[in-house]
């Protein structure tokens, strides 16, 4: 019968653990180069309100449009929408 290597149980137990303090710490400290290339798309959600449980109001850019939309599973409605430079369109 073989005896329990308690030395080669705790280094495998540590060297596991310290990979994944490693993996998160990578993400982390990457994860600001997800929003860089968010803001080079043309569509960007900026904000989102949650209304109920189903429902919520969401303000939408596109390129130099702003949506304000309210969003439920069976529809999406636009409640106003605008451009940045001040013209206000309904």
């Amino acid at each position: 019968m073989q005896t329990f290597n308690w030395t080669q149980f705790l280094a495998s137990t540590i060297g596991i653990a310290l990979v994944l303090l490693a993996g998160l710490w990578w993400v982390r400290r990457n994860k600001s180069m997800g929003t860089h290339l968010l803001s080079e798309r043309r569509i960007q959600m900026v904000e989102a309100l949650p209304l109920s449980l189903k429902h919520k109001m969401v303000l939408i850019q596109i390129d130099n449009q702003m949506v304000l939309a309210s969003v439920s599973p069976a529809e999406v409605k636009t409640l106003h929408a605008w451009t940045q430079g001040g013209d206000h369109a309904a």
